[in-house]
């Protein structure tokens, strides 16, 4: 299920947030995509009745890599090729919601739309900036390691106030048991990366 969603969505993060929204573990999820990968998204969230809300702006991303997708925004009429968000909810306000926030520059209420712990909310708002666009801490445990996003494996979609925030590993541990349900055999190669030494346990 998660690698055939990720080929529709573009990764396995992207395959698992939108199982986490159909499950109920997420109420939204904020995704980027380019105008070529917009139609499969639409489509499919139409088909699942899915609400998907598309930002009134384009992003020009100065690294593709970042976790939090920042960059220069430009409008979505301009004919560079930038990356739009995308709010997805089974309930079309929240969808609306997400995208306002983030219209508005407004992380605080875009963060609590999103579900993530109030603790990170306030973290983000105090910490992030243009210069300081990479809040990961160095992993302590398998839950909020975020150190290995680069090869498409992470079990929670913010930047947490420290590695081992009590709120945003309960989060991950629930993610990760919705994965196991859909993937088992993906659960383990999560867990072989996020946690090595602890991995034969699963």
């Amino acid at each position: 299920m998660i690698k055939k969603l990720s080929l529709i969505f573009g990764s396995k993060t992207k395959a698992q947030e939108i199982l986490f929204l159909q499950d109920g573990a997420k109420q939204v999820v904020r995704q980027g995509f380019y105008d070529n990968e917009l139609p499969q998204v639409e489509s499919y969230c139409k088909k699942h009745h899915l609400y998907l809300v598309k930002s009134r702006f384009k992003v020009l991303l100065a690294d593709d890599s970042s976790y939090s997708n920042k960059g220069i925004r430009i409008p979505e009429t301009d004919k560079r090729n930038g990356m739009f968000f995308v709010y997805i909810s089974k309930d079309e306000e929240k969808s609306w919601l997400a995208a306002y926030h983030e219209m508005m520059n407004n992380p605080g209420e875009l963060g609590k739309v999103l579900g993530y712990p109030e603790c990170c909310v306030d973290y983000f708002k105090k910490h992030f900036s243009e210069i300081n666009t990479d809040l990961q801490t160095p992993p302590t445990n398998p839950w909020t390691n975020l150190s290995k996003r680069g090869k498409d494996c992470v079990l929670i979609s913010h930047f947490p106030c420290h590695a081992d925030c009590h709120e945003s590993m309960a989060m991950a541990r629930v993610n990760l048991d919705l994965i196991t349900a859909h993937d088992h055999k993906r659960a383990k190669e999560m867990m072989n990366l996020l946690w090595p030494s602890k991995s034969k346990d699963f």
